[in-house]
């Protein structure tokens, strides 16, 4: 395949209400990932192509390709939203989700709640194929509640003619608890003929590199990491290749907070609350701000848009040559949203 070239890809991972087209752009201007994921369609008896995913899929970050995402689970209604992306010839990447651990979404035999029925996921994905001739893949984890099963259903996808498959090294029931099980990916990357790419709490360049040497891992897939860390797929690169590795400072972070903010208004002229919006993304920057979480207490009491941005350039413009941690301080908690 095409993407995965001789070094390691790169990706971001689909997170809900934040990685849109508005975020992706910003960020591309950081350094792009080699691979963008979208927010999932759902997929239901009388969905649609929800206008604000398309637009995310369309859009072509730094002149990426966005990776389409569909979750449910008829196999009639699968084929029919397929025949509505193939609408859009630009397209080149379909995925299947077999990982989203929200019990809203398992309880209804979707996303994570599939891998309970690996028979039904082979039944999908051979509707998948069928309809689909570009590149298809499947994000995954390991299993429902355990991963004695997890050879089956690798087993499965890849027999069903999938490209390549994305791992998050956990189970559905573990949501984002508990650590990620990267042995678990090592056997897998053995067990399979095609690509994997790894995810689940990379949050560092020097930690893509371990998982990749851990694992033999063709790609790592990063959420939280990169919209705490948007340079991050550039630093990754900068450490496989022996350059030096780019170090943002405080400055830095304000001005990317600077950027979110454009690119989110123009992605979403009539948004009412924009603070709310900004703060999703602060939750995520505000956990390697300051080890005692000051910035982070501050950011959520602020009221309206100014206020928050007064408590940004207090925190970050004050010294703005200070360092931005390489990683979360391990004490603070970004609340994140689900990351799927």
């Amino acid at each position: 395949m095409g993407v995965f070239g001789r070094g390691l890809l790169t990706a971001l991972a689909p997170m809900q209400d934040v990685t849109d087209a508005g975020f992706m752009s910003a960020i591309s201007g950081f350094g792009a990932p080699d691979l963008f994921f979208a927010e999932y369609f759902r997929v239901t008896e009388c969905s649609i192509l929800e206008e604000a995913v398309l637009k995310t899929v369309l859009s072509k970050p730094g002149g990426k390709s966005v990776c389409a995402q569909i979750l449910g689970g008829s196999e009639i209604h699968i084929a029919r939203t397929i025949e509505l992306i193939k609408k859009y010839p630009q397209i080149e990447f379909l995925d299947l989700n077999l990982g989203c651990p929200a019990p809203k979404v398992y309880r209804k035999n979707a996303g994570g709640g599939l891998l309970k029925e690996p028979e039904k996921i082979r039944s999908i994905l051979k509707v998948m194929r069928e309809n689909w001739g570009k590149t298809l893949s499947v994000k995954m984890r390991l299993g429902f509640d355990s991963a004695e099963r997890l050879e089956e259903l690798l087993g499965i996808v890849q027999d069903c003619g999938a490209d390549f498959i994305t791992l998050h090294a956990r189970t559905v029931r573990q949501l984002y608890r508990g650590k990620v099980d990267y042995e678990k990916i090592a056997q897998a990357v053995k067990f399979l003929k095609i690509p994997l790419i790894a995810n689940g709490d990379i949050a560092t360049a020097r930690q893509a590199a371990e998982v990749e040497k851990l694992t033999g891992c063709k790609g790592v897939m990063i959420g939280r990491g990169a919209v705490r860390n948007p340079w991050i797929f550039r630093q990754i690169k900068e450490l496989k290749s022996g350059a030096e590795i780019f170090k943002p400072t405080l400055g830095d972070v304000f001005k990317y907070i600077e950027k979110i903010l454009a690119a989110q208004t123009l992605a979403n002229p009539k948004i009412i609350h924009p603070d709310s919006r900004l703060k999703k993304y602060l939750n995520f920057v505000g956990v390697s701000v300051d080890p005692l979480g000051e910035f982070l207490r501050q950011m959520r009491r602020a009221q309206g848009l100014e206020s928050l941005m007064e408590v940004c350039r207090k925190h970050l413009l004050k010294n703005p040559g200070a360092p931005y941690a390489d990683a979360p301080y391990p004490s603070l908690c970004a609340r994140p949203n689900h990351e799927i």
